[in-house]
């Protein structure tokens, strides 16, 4: 990747993205009031429109797990949470999704970046990308991949909601990049 797509790419302050947009909208009207998370670029214009908006508490983690703790907390305070990270921050907190958001019924929906699937050839992601889904059905989490070609974000994230408010349990969009374009 060039240094000014890098920038570019890595920029919060960069041009949004309409699809990002429909999904914070959507998101809004669902009722999502609580948001934490570790910074991606894939997820970047997303995180904005979070930290952007003032019905949303955002409160941004240092590390993944810290970010599945604050999310139970906000859920048994009466909030509505989502959580944001990378794949391999989904591997970082693999103990606490399995020994707190799952035992214990706290639904949450996490938007996670699915860096090193298929298609991506950035190294150091290959090995979490490829082992991604397999840990999350190892969960039995209710989960969707989207990388913007598919369907509708807001329909897949619809059926999510469903499904994680009906059983209770964690659901995760993998988000490819160029998810938003």
């Amino acid at each position: 990747m060039k240094t000014k797509d890098r920038q570019a790419f890595n920029a919060l302050n960069g041009k949004g993205s309409e699809r990002a947009d429909r999904l914070h909208r959507f998101l809004m009207e669902s009722g999502f009031d609580f948001a934490t998370g570790v910074p991606c670029g894939v997820l970047k214009h997303i995180i904005a429109n979070l930290v952007g908006d003032k019905r949303v508490c955002h409160v941004p983690a240092n590390r993944e797990s810290e970010a599945i703790g604050l999310a139970a907390g906000a859920y048994l305070a009466g909030k509505k949470p989502l959580v944001y990270m990378q794949n391999s921050g989904l591997f970082a907190a693999s103990n606490d999704i399995a020994s707190l958001l799952v035992p214990y019924g706290i639904p949450a929906l996490m938007l996670i970046s699915y860096r090193g699937c298929e298609g991506e050839d950035a190294v150091q992601h290959l090995t979490t990308g490829h082992a991604t889904e397999n840990l999350i059905r190892s969960f039995n989490l209710p989960y969707e991949v989207f990388d913007g070609r598919k369907r509708d974000i807001n329909a897949c994230v619809s059926v999510l909601i469903g499904l994680m408010t009906e059983r209770e349990l964690p659901a995760i969009l993998l988000l490819k990049r160029g998810w938003y374009v």
